[in-house]
């Protein structure tokens, strides 16, 4: 079954999703050593990701960005 609401890039442009973007990204994270001492509940990648996407916000705090789109979801309405 084929979604039609879903937007499915080309085959040739596939290295250019936000999909692939991410690939890269982790694949890159997951070079780097993890310098904590212990071994914490979250793995290291993983919180470089939570970090990459922080970053990758354009609001400027995590509050904004929820009241931004409450905002925007209320005068859509």
């Amino acid at each position: 079954m084929r979604c039609t609401l879903c937007i499915v890039a080309p085959k040739e442009r596939k290295h250019l999703s936000a999909d692939a973007l991410l690939r890269l990204v982790r694949s890159g994270f997951t070079n780097i050593p993890d310098p904590r001492c212990d071994d914490g509940d979250i793995a290291f990648t993983d919180a470089l990701m939570a970090a990459f996407a922080m970053f990758s916000l354009t609001s400027p705090s995590r509050l904004a960005c929820d009241t931004q789109r409450v905002e925007d979801h209320v005068g859509t309405l």
